[in-house]
């Protein structure tokens, strides 16, 4: 059995949990997946009947799945826009930790203006930006390293915000810490030896059940896409010495690959009780070489 998660390590939402499954063990499976089976793997992520469900209802009304009915069989499959984001985070998985990035020294910087009473535009233009790697130096103006300026430019047009400036330039600030202080670098390191902590004595006994094996591999995968809205990536130059980043994810993978015949066979035994001719397309992912 493997010990008990650190507090640190919080439990994902259903939802996530279910964009996981696909991304995990279904991508680019055209056949849609029976509910009942993403029922019963869910159970193994400690997730009840009706909670189940009712994530899947509720992702179907967001449109990130799409449902089915032939008889009394029910099935979902991703949406074009859940399929979307599967991708983009795949590619993040792909890439996030494997190399460092070399960095030109220069920084996106992105200024916009939006009224106080536009709240809601307020939370959709930083949230945009959150997602892309970008943090506040100040009120109105984010910065990032990555060359993403025109990236943010049409997403924040694309939300609706009519005033927006957005450039690739070199920074100089009296801000204590520099530009990199906009991000919380001390809490991202906590973050990074608390998981480091927790990989060192995860995983499941020889012979564990194939339902251990499956809800281990999700919950470290479920950890390690946390540190997409914790370490944006910082450039090595930016980074105190001895930043954890690729040798935690080293280690993450190493280990995640290492359950996957167990929890491929455990998701393909989900599948095959319901629609056995389906069973054979369970492919996992992998992230080693």
């Amino acid at each position: 059995m493997s010990a008990p998660s650190p507090a640190t390590v919080r439990r994902a939402s259903p939802a996530r949990q279910v964009l996981t499954l696909f991304g995990d063990y279904w991508w680019d499976v055209p056949d849609p997946l029976p509910s009942g089976a993403l029922v019963s793997a869910l159970g193994d992520l400690g997730i009840k009947e009706a909670a189940a469900r009712a994530t899947l209802t509720r992702l179907t009304r967001l449109e990130l799945l799409v449902g089915d009915r032939v008889g009394r069989r029910t099935t979902h499959r991703l949406s074009e826009r859940g399929a979307a984001i599967i991708a983009e985070e795949a590619r993040w998985l792909d890439t996030f930790g494997q190399v460092e990035a070399q960095w030109d020294g220069l920084w996106s910087v992105v200024a916009f203006s939006i009224p106080e009473s536009r709240r809601a535009l307020r939370h959709t233009a930083r949230s945009r930006l959150k997602w892309l790697g970008y943090a506040p130096l100040y009120d109105g103006m984010w910065i990032s390293p990555r060359d993403t300026a025109d990236e943010a430019m049409a997403q924040l047009r694309d939300a609706g915000v009519g005033d927006v400036t957005a450039m690739r330039a070199r920074l100089e600030t009296t801000t204590e810490g520099g530009p990199q202080a906009a991000w919380d670098v001390a809490g991202a390191r906590e973050e990074y030896d608390c998981f480091a902590d927790d990989l060192a004595v995860a995983g499941v006994a020889p012979g564990a059940p194939g339902s251990e094996a499956f809800a281990e591999r999700s919950r470290l995968m479920l950890a390690w896409q946390r540190f997409r809205g914790i370490d944006v990536g910082l450039p090595r130059e930016l980074l105190p010495a001895g930043w954890p980043r690729l040798e935690v994810r080293r280690r993450f993978a190493e280990l995640y690959d290492g359950l996957g015949p167990a929890a491929e066979e455990r998701m393909r035994s989900h599948i095959a009780a319901i629609s056995p001719e389906l069973a054979p397309a369970v492919r996992r992912r992998r992230l080693g070489a």
